[in-house]
């Protein structure tokens, strides 16, 4: 009964056990801020071709779209504070569109938005369109024109990484508008292993000032 009695008091308990590795892990997140200048968003950012990174994308950063798409005339104009400069217009085709995506409900990581590609396809051919952080939007590009963040009373940060809670305002064109009863589709492909999200409209039959796309 002694020796039994020892060889117990001998072992770690459960509570010391969850100390030890409660200790543990603080030590390796101090550890990783040092190594990371201090920032430790930077321990996922700093290393974007890295595992970090790819862990993030595995973790289930998948966009989509978030209410309803817009489109607008193949018209220079400002669209609520983003100045839009097509070269070639006519006002009888869809030439600019507005959307918002966001993460999926649930996701933990963020998805650079820098590394997205956006393809525009329709009838006649397809395109692939740039960014641009211009404050004038030039067509044929896309610009983030918005950043909304979804919980109440707090806002979106500043950085091109779209995380869970955010909204982004997205507002494209694309090289050649497209005429009434006519079909585009846009895929947005983030990098990493996250799935596309493809937002395919039919243009109604009559071009207005505004076009709710559904």
């Amino acid at each position: 009964m002694i020796r039994h009695r020892q060889l117990a008091d001998d072992g770690l308990t459960g509570l010391e056990l969850v100390i030890l590795l409660v200790v543990f892990v603080c030590i390796t997140v101090i550890l990783l801020v040092c190594i990371s200048g201090g920032d430790p968003d930077d321990l996922v950012r700093s290393f974007p071709g890295g595992l970090v990174a790819d862990s993030i994308y595995i973790s289930g950063d998948n966009i989509q779209l978030t209410g309803n798409v817009y489109g607008f005339p193949s018209l220079s104009r400002t669209h609520d504070t983003t100045p839009v400069l097509i070269r070639h217009e006519d006002p009888g085709r869809l030439g600019v569109v507005r959307l918002a995506v966001s993460l999926f409900m649930g996701d933990t990581g963020a998805i650079d938005m820098d590394r997205v590609r956006v393809q525009w396809d329709r009838e006649a051919g397809n395109e692939v369109i740039s960014r641009t952080t211009s404050a004038t939007l030039v067509c044929p590009n896309w610009t983030i024109s918005g950043k909304y963040n979804m919980l109440p009373g707090r806002t979106a940060d500043s950085d091109d990484w779209l995380e869970p809670g955010e909204q982004f305002e997205i507002t494209l064109c694309p090289r050649e508008g497209v005429s009434p009863y006519g079909a585009f589709t846009l895929m947005f492909s983030p990098d990493g292993v996250a799935m596309p999200l493809k937002v395919s409209r039919i243009v109604p039959f009559h071009i207005q000032p505004v076009m709710n796309l559904g």
